[in-house]
């Protein structure tokens, strides 16, 4: 039969068995206490059943936390299970008694710990916050979690670069999230470019969810070298040496080496010197400047750092001797005393002495050699003086004479200084030729200016000392040339009328030796018409040309210099002076 339900079972009938709980359980758990009761008499009973907890250390009664009504049948287990929400417990180890009944003592304890949950701590760790301009600067911060078990955390940086107070989101550096197991430490950094950073403090700030630290991000000026009172001398003589001298300063907020350059604009040469500086120290600095490759005139110097730049001018003075008015003979017969002079004037700034010398072409490859034939000429600027050399020249090899023995021919010669040069030519003939016809006021050679025409016998006896029959089948076809062309510009001797092939040999540096076939085209355009303007200025008529320059072209066919005409017409007679080659 069921039991009286007003029967009751006494307390010493029940036994608790079999009393189970987590050891451990987190925060937004609940406490769940599951437990066996058996009635051992022989009625149903129905009884409270109360969940009592202390919290580890405390004096104070256990606290009944949860009760609960259970009716137990007799002789059967009956399952209980008694909860406590999470908001009734807090991180922390407590003690629990399961009692049944109106019984003040519990029929079973135990324990349970109530885990502390992910508690994350932050502390910057920022190892230096005092960086260099351009250098990249750390941010470290270690994130700690001291909670019981793992969490996840986000760690963000961000630096006040407008110094506004406030981050934006175009200031945040960077963010990272972190997974931490109860107890464990990481470390989180982020980079900060200074690069576009003025010098000044600047605040960053670390943040995650909870927590936030912030500091002070200081950026330094790096070494700046800067310039002031620069100065060079106004005017230096050529070949002396100039000091250029500065003062350098190291502007910024750390120490430094930076180098002192020094630029020449008209040479393209450098000097360095390589100066260290501390922080807001200065030192004179001072640079030689040679001037021996210099011109004369106006140059300017640089002097610059990495970060600086001043210029300075000075005026390089030097001498120069111009060498003008050249007198000597067209003809020289041998055994004759020439005489040879030349006006010397110093047209440079400074005082200088020169050493002027006669040369002569003597090996016939149209550049006149020295022999030892010179003046020492002083001369202060503006000064002129006239140098005169006195040599008799010679068909023998004697020690008594200065120059080499001269064959019977045509040779350059002129006065030279170290600057300059005026030069000639003349011809030297045996003495018994001074008897012989033609002979004027110019030593003897063949005069044409009155529009007579010398034969080729004279040209080539005037330019070479032979006769036409004796001169080889180029020299002909040249001196044919100067006959056809005739006559002669007003007061020139034959003797002084130049070839084509000297022409460029002796004013353009043409490399082809005297005899050899002169390949006329074989110059660049612009030397022939150079060298044909030369050699037609020596003529009073176009007679007998048998090269028409460009601008002859131009005229004969336009009526206008080529310079004036069209790129079509200049194409034209680009064309025609070409056919006559062909």
């Amino acid at each position: 039969m069921p039991a009286d339900p007003e029967t009751t079972a006494g307390e010493d009938e029940l036994e608790i068995t079999a009393v189970q709980s987590s050891a451990e359980i987190r925060p937004d758990e609940p406490l769940r206490v599951r437990l066996r009761i058996t009635n051992a008499g022989s009625e149903t009973t129905t009884k409270q059943v109360a969940l009592r907890l202390s919290g580890d250390g405390e004096q104070q009664s256990p606290e009944t936390v949860t009760t609960k009504q259970v009716e137990l049948s007799a002789a059967e287990p009956t399952e209980v299970t008694l909860a406590v929400e999470p908001e009734q417990l807090s991180s922390g180890e407590y003690t629990y008694a399961v009692a049944v009944g109106d019984s003040s003592s519990p029929e079973t304890t135990g324990n349970v710990v109530v885990l502390t949950p992910p508690t994350f701590v932050l502390a910057d760790t920022t190892a230096n916050a005092t960086i260099v301009r351009g250098t990249n600067a750390s941010i470290r911060a270690n994130l700690t979690n001291v909670g019981a078990y793992r969490g996840v955390q986000t760690v963000r940086f961000a630096v006040d670069t407008d110094r506004n107070g406030q981050y934006s989101d175009t200031e945040i550096l960077n963010e990272s999230v972190h997974s931490l197991a109860g107890g464990q430490s990481q470390v989180s950094t982020a980079t900060v470019n200074t690069a576009d950073l003025a010098p000044d403090e600047y605040q960053y700030k670390i943040a995650t969810e909870n927590a936030t630290t912030t500091g002070t991000l200081s950026v330094q000026q790096p070494a700046t070298f800067r310039l002031q009172n620069m100065t060079a001398p106004a005017n230096v003589t050529k070949g002396e040496t100039a000091n250029v001298s500065v003062v350098v300063e190291n502007v910024g907020d750390v120490g430094g080496t930076d180098n002192v350059t020094l630029r020449s604009d008209s040479t393209n040469t450098t000097y360095s010197r390589s100066v260290s500086l501390a922080a807001n120290e200065s030192a004179s600095v001072s640079i030689g400047v040679h001037t021996a490759n210099l011109s004369r005139g106006i140059h300017n110097h640089s002097l610059g750092t990495a970060a600086d730049k001043e210029t300075v001018s000075m005026t390089v003075e030097d001498s120069h001797f111009e060498v003008s008015d050249l007198d000597g003979p067209n003809v020289l017969y041998v055994g004759d005393t020439a005489v040879f002079s030349a006006s010397v004037t110093n047209t440079g700034n400074v005082t200088a002495t020169q050493s002027i010398q006669h040369r002569i072409d003597s090996d016939d490859d149209d550049r006149p050699e020295t022999y030892g034939v010179n003046r020492n000429v002083t001369l202060a600027p503006g000064e002129s003086t006239r140098v005169r050399f006195e040599i008799e020249y010679t068909v023998t090899d004697s020690t008594d004479y200065p120059v080499e023995p001269l064959s019977l021919q045509t040779y350059v010669y002129g006065i030279y200084s170290e600057d300059a040069r005026a030069s000639t030519a003349m011809s030297v003939k045996p003495s018994w030729a001074k008897d012989g016809s033609g002979s004027s006021s110019s030593g003897g050679s063949t005069s044409v200016s009155e529009g007579d025409r010398a034969s080729l016998d004279e040209i080539t006896q005037d330019k070479y000392g032979l006769y036409y029959n004796e001169v080889s089948g180029e020299t002909k076809r040249q001196i044919e040339e100067i006959h056809e062309r005739q006559p002669f510009a007003d007061g020139l001797a034959a003797a002084e009328v130049r070839t084509r092939e000297e022409i460029a040999r002796q004013e353009y540096g043409a490399d082809v030796k005297a005899g050899d076939k002169f390949n006329f085209t074989g110059l660049d355009i612009e030397t022939q018409q150079k060298v044909e303007a030369d050699f037609d200025s020596q003529f009073q008529t176009d007679s007998g040309d048998r090269i028409e320059s460009w601008d002859e072209l131009a005229n004969d066919t336009y009526g206008a210099s080529y310079e004036n005409l069209t790129a079509s017409r200049q194409a034209d007679i680009r064309t025609t002076y070409q056919d006559q080659f062909e």
